[in-house]
């Protein structure tokens, strides 16, 4: 579109979008970095809005809109002619399951129009009915430039990735020269049976209901996780559908953290794996994403261990 000079992608601390080269060095998890250096530039963070954590938003400017603010700020920064794309997943999945403030991303959309910044949307893990909703950021009222997806889209029996684009970016490629052309591929692209498999696992998504069942199960799962809030060491309860995360923590009323000197974290996994629940802690918060057809019954079960779990893990570390 004759703008050479945008080749630079921001993204979020706690941010994940993968662990090849340039997807590692958008995601904004430090631990995946070192073993890789130097990372591919052009990639740069900002701050996760992390409503239970973020520092910001005022009388005139809400916490929301402060967190996306850092946006524009960056884009500023970079120069705007020079900022291709900002990509966020619409709950952090793998940062710690974080979901934004109700107006975060319609400023973000606001802010990536006014630079022309394409806004890409990693749905790999809320895509296909996880959230309640068919896509993630459906929930906040915008439209994405770009969706990445994965996962859910075959229900994981078998690997299959892809990107959904706007109609613009479309006939922006459609629209390419032999002088100037579209090149792009994989080995494995458009592999028939693994296409066919995500025909199949869809039509299953439709004809069981299962983006409603997420959405009116998911609804109970939240329901009964904020439960857990009443709790000695319980600081947030996050969510959205039949994805979760139950932050714990050392010290309510400061939210202070267990030091990582004392492995609360493994005490924790222990504590659940005694009582039949696997599932993956992430700076002490526990990650939930259940099956979309989980029963109440084993929601409560859920419930139940993670609270049996605690206090047995802090026993242990304390």
């Amino acid at each position: 579109m004759g703008k050479p000079d945008k080749t630079k992608f921001i993204s979020r601390i706690y941010g994940y979008h993968g662990v090849t080269l340039a997807a590692m060095s958008a995601t904004g998890i430090a631990k995946y970095w070192p073993m890789f250096e130097p990372r591919v530039p052009g990639f740069s963070h900002i701050e996760s809005p992390y409503p239970y954590r973020f520092q910001g938003g005022d009388d005139t400017t809400s916490q929301g809109v402060a967190a996306a603010n850092l946006l524009e700020a960056a884009i500023l920064h970079e120069g705007p002619d020079t900022v291709a794309g900002f990509i966020a997943e619409p709950i952090q999945g793998a940062g710690g399951v974080i979901v934004p403030q109700h107006d975060y991303f319609q400023r973000i959309r606001e802010i990536c129009d006014k630079y022309d910044v394409l806004l890409i949307s990693d749905e790999v893990i809320t895509g296909f009915g996880r959230t309640g909703t068919w896509f993630g950021l459906e929930h906040f009222g915008i439209e994405p430039d770009i969706i990445q997806f994965a996962k859910g889209i075959t229900s994981g029996y078998v690997p299959l990735g892809g990107i959904g684009v706007s109609d613009r970016i479309r006939e922006v490629i459609n629209a390419s020269t032999a002088k100037n052309p579209w090149m792009h591929a994989f080995t494995y692209s458009g592999h028939p049976t693994t296409c066919a498999v995500a025909l199949a696992n869809l039509d299953v998504i439709e004809s069981e209901g299962l983006v409603q069942r997420a959405a009116t199960t998911g609804a109970y799962l939240q329901e009964r996780l904020r439960e857990l809030l009443s709790t000695e060491y319980v600081g947030d309860v996050r969510g959205i559908g039949m994805i979760a995360g139950v932050e714990i923590v050392a010290n309510k009323e400061t939210k202070e953290q267990f030091s990582p000197g004392r492995p609360f974290e493994a005490a924790m996994n222990q504590e659940m794996m005694k009582r039949g629940f696997c599932t993956r802690l992430v700076r002490d918060t526990v990650c939930i994403a259940p099956p979309l057809v989980t029963t109440e019954a084993q929601i409560d079960r859920i419930v139940d261990i993670i609270a049996e779990s605690i206090p047995a893990a802090v026993a242990a570390v304390v």
